[in-house]
């Protein structure tokens, strides 16, 4: 799950959005993030459509070593 302040890349194909640095701020009831976006190193607050836009994690999981069940 990502949580509120998070980093987060932004994907989001009818504004050609590709990894795009960001921080989610919110998930609006009303359907859309509240993003701050990154761009030419300045901070923007950006409301996305949450049907259009992906957001992913900046940061990877850290892989959890996989248990050995015997059979």
């Amino acid at each position: 799950m990502i949580e509120r302040e998070a980093a987060v890349r932004v994907y989001n194909e009818s504004l050609g959005v590709k990894g795009a640095k960001g921080r989610l701020v919110r998930v609006a009831e009303e359907g859309f993030f509240e993003v701050t976006l990154e761009a030419a190193g300045k901070n923007y607050t950006t409301l996305l459509p949450i049907q259009s836009t992906v957001l992913m994690a900046a940061d990877p999981v850290e892989e959890l070593p996989s248990l050995d069940v015997e059979r």
